[in-house]
C-alpha cells in the first residue's frame, strides 16, 4: 500500500531493532545482535544525511532535508545493509 503519510518509520526500526537484539541475546545468537547494530547504524547514518520521513524533517536542524515516504526511507536505510 501507500506508506506515504506514515509517521515515525524510524522509531518502529529502533522497536524492531531493539527486539531483534533481545532475542539475539536470548539465543545466544551473536550475528542477530550484529545486524540489530548494524540496522540501528544505518538508521542513524540515513538520516544524518538528511534522508527521512516528514515527521523528522519537522524537527531536524539538518538544512534542507530530502523528505521520503515510508517505503523510500527503509529503502534508503536497506542500501546501507547491502
Amino acid at each position: 500500500g501507500d506508506w506515504s503519510s506514515d509517521v515515525c518509520s524510524s522509531d518502529l526500526i529502533f522497536a524492531w531493532s531493539g527486539a531483534l537484539r533481545k532475542r539475539g541475546e536470548l539465543d545466544q545468537n551473536q550475528e542477530l545482535m550484529d545486524f540489530a547494530d548494524k540496522l540501528e547504524k544505518a538508521t542513524i547514518d540515513t538520516i544524518e544525511e538528511g534522508k527521512m520521513t516528514k515527521d523528522l524533517a519537522l524537527i531536524t536542524t539538518l538544512p534542507n532535508p530530502t523528505v521520503l515516504n515510508s517505503e523510500d526511507f527503509i529503502k534508503a536505510i536497506a542500501e546501507k545493509l547491502v
